[in-house]
């Protein structure tokens, strides 16, 4: 069963991607403005602060496109203190219909990481090192929709993914909101 129904847009043949992201520091520096900035782009950093709008946007944007009876998995935030709660808010939204399992509590951040965006080490050992399967039975024999907000490598998709294969998912297949 395909966990996404349908999408043209592929990321290196094996991750959805709903769009670009821009950074908004690129943007700025690049003499860009709030005026002129992407409204993808600024939706995603909405959702980043779990805003509504940017949740209710998103949910319209996947919802049709999910096969019912799948799990939606997060990927965690670098801060295991500071966890994703825009992607947790989007997981929950699109669990609320056509019986699909909110599995944002499956992976979690055991120990803090540089946050990518400042910088950080980007490789896909410093997210298998740093991440657990919290919820194994969450995802045991089922398939797994795997969610982050922005990739750039597509490492800790990779990870995740590699994770939640060895405690049991049947399949997994990735997405993201915005690639840059």
């Amino acid at each position: 069963m395909a966990i996404l129904k349908k999408h043209d847009r592929f990321w290196r043949e094996k991750v959805a991607v709903y769009g670009d992201y821009l950074p908004w520091n690129v943007h700025r520096a690049n003499g860009g403005s709030r005026e002129n900035y992407p409204p993808h782009s600024g939706l995603i950093l909405d959702l980043k602060k779990a805003g509504a709008n940017a949740v209710k946007h998103f949910k319209e944007m996947i919802a049709p496109e999910l096969s019912d009876g799948i799990v939606i998995v997060t990927v965690p935030s670098h801060d295991p203190a500071k966890p994703g709660k825009g992607l947790q808010s989007l997981a929950a939204a699109l669990a609320e219909s056509g019986s699909r399992v909110d599995g944002s509590a499956c992976l979690v951040r055991s120990e803090k990481i540089e946050k990518l965006a400042h910088g950080g080490d980007r490789s896909k050992e410093v997210h298998l090192k740093s991440v657990t399967v919290a919820k194994p039975e969450l995802i045991k024999g089922k398939e797994v929709l795997l969610l982050d907000d922005v990739t750039k490598t597509g490492n800790s998709l990779e990870a995740c993914q590699e994770l939640l294969v060895k405690a049991g998912a049947k399949s997994v297949q990735c997405a993201t909101i915005g690639k840059t």
